[in-house]
């Protein structure tokens, strides 16, 4: 399929259509994914009466592992079958899982309450719909990503720029119109009336994953009438190496050498305790912020992040072009690890953190303000280490290797999440929810120190790293 004997797509003064359909198409994939991201592990604990270790279990664990373990397979799969078709079924996958989770807490007791405990029932619809979101959504992500590749020219990193813009555009969308949904619904001048409730039967918290099959649906529709297959890559290589498909059986191969690698493996595991620190957002804070206000509006908060990527991302590009990428990486750690760590200081200055604090027509729960402070650190830390992972992993990859290794570039979030997930949901458990009902005074200093702390010695992990491990492997090479 590559043809290099014909000029590149991109190598004009405009990328070509398939280019910006692409992006529309990650436009309403993760308008649909963040509409009920920040509301999933609240949807399970609340809705659904699941327990907290559970929930995140479910989130952290199942949904976010599949997402960013599976691409490494379903990336392989969609060279083989190609992008068009690939992405098809991915969004029918979506689609159907969204959908799935909207009628759980409607359904379930129907389909499978026989006069038991209907949270089997709760489980079973929740695992159906989540491992359908998971696996289609691990079909996008190479399949978008591939075509901003094929289609890019000799303008991959603006390509990639716009590619990553898009995406938290998306997620702002995908939040705003699902907490207007979830609130009620949208009222124009008395001409236009939506409310979900009325149309599907859903109330509540379920109606943003609705929202969420709405965008999915749009996203299949670009699909199947808009987009083209890329016919070429742009100049025959990426990554330095010759474009050649994979086969499935080499992708597991694959897997076998980069974890034959005790170096790599070790900056993975590093990494990792990096990401730990950014899926708290998703799984964590959500039930944190439930538990000083049971009517926060989630989304609002986490809208934080993406708001601050979107207007500070080419600022922050521009500063960290000054530092090594381990210099990056290690100071977004430590932005991160600092934002964490603001969560300590509520209880230390008042006894009562739930009280509410008026900051005009806005009112949040005291330790709320500092959560807020401490989800835009995030996003600052995020934009500071992660794009300069992918150019750490590229230069520490053995020579013709890169590309190999730059496809698990994506692990240790898989990793993070499939651990930290079900941690985050454990300390919640263990330090607030548990205690509470002992009539106990909850402990919420603990966790913020246990999660500071794993985000300071993945710091001293990576440092150690590149001036022992890889100061040997340059003075050998020198």
């Amino acid at each position: 399929m590559t043809e290099t004997n014909l000029p590149p797509p991109g190598a004009g003064r405009k990328f070509p259509a398939t280019f910006w359909t692409a992006n529309t198409i990650e436009l309403f994939e993760r308008a649909a994914y963040y509409a009920m991201a920040s509301f999933m592990v609240i949807f399970l604990k609340e809705t659904l009466g699941f327990k907290p270790t559970l929930a995140t279990f479910l989130n952290g664990t199942l949904l976010w592992g599949l997402i960013y373990f599976l691409p490494i397979l379903s990336g392989t799969l969609a060279d083989k079958f190609g992008y068009k078709r690939s992405l098809s079924v991915a969004f029918v996958l979506i689609s159907f899982g969204y959908f799935v989770m909207a009628g759980t807490e409607r359904l379930a007791p129907v389909l499978f309450d026989r006069g038991g405990d209907p949270l089997a029932g709760f489980l079973l619809m929740a695992v159906t719909g989540i491992l359908l979101i998971g696996v289609g959504g691990s079909i996008v992500k190479p399949c978008i990503a591939g075509t901003v590749q094929k289609t890019a020219g000799q303008r991959a990193t603006l390509a990639f720029g716009i590619f990553y813009m898009v995406i938290n555009i998306g997620s702002v969308i995908g939040r705003i119109i699902a907490y207007f949904i979830r609130q009620g619904g949208f009222s124009i001048k008395g001409l236009l009336e939506l409310r979900v409730e009325r149309i599907f039967g859903v109330a509540g918290i379920p109606k943003i994953f609705i929202v969420s099959t709405a965008f999915a649906l749009l996203g299949l529709i670009v699909t199947l009438f808009l987009y083209r297959e890329p016919e070429y890559v742009s100049d025959g290589r990426k990554d330095g190496q010759a474009v050649r498909k994979r086969t499935l059986g080499q992708a597991v191969l694959g897997i076998f050498t980069v974890l034959g690698n005790v170096r790599f493996v070790f900056f993975i595991l590093v990494i990792a305790m990096f990401w730990f620190l950014y899926i708290q957002l998703y799984n964590l804070m959500p039930l944190f912020l439930r538990h000083i206000d049971p009517n926060a509006p989630v989304e609002l908060y986490t809208l934080a992040n993406p708001i601050m990527i979107v207007a500070l991302q080419m600022a922050i590009t521009r500063l960290v072009k000054r530092w090594t990428p381990v210099q990056s990486i290690m100071i977004g750690a430590g932005v991160v690890t600092a934002g964490m760590l603001v969560n300590v200081i509520p209880p230390l200055l008042v006894s009562d953190i739930y009280r509410q604090v008026h900051l005009g027509a806005l009112v949040l729960p005291f330790a709320g303000l500092f959560l807020l402070l401490s989800i835009a650190s995030m996003a600052v830390g995020e934009m500071m280490a992660s794009p300069r992972i992918f150019e750490y992993i590229g230069a520490i990859a053995p020579k013709g290797q890169e590309g190999l290794y730059l496809g698990y570039a994506n692990l240790p979030i898989a990793l993070a999440s499939i651990v930290g997930g079900p941690i985050g949901g454990r300390m919640f458990e263990h330090f607030i929810s548990d205690r509470v009902e002992k009539g106990l005074a909850p402990q919420t200093i603990p966790i913020w120190l246990i999660i500071g702390g794993i985000g300071l010695v993945s710091m001293i992990l990576l440092y150690v790293y590149d001036r022992l491990v890889l100061g040997r492997k340059k003075e050998s090479s020198s």
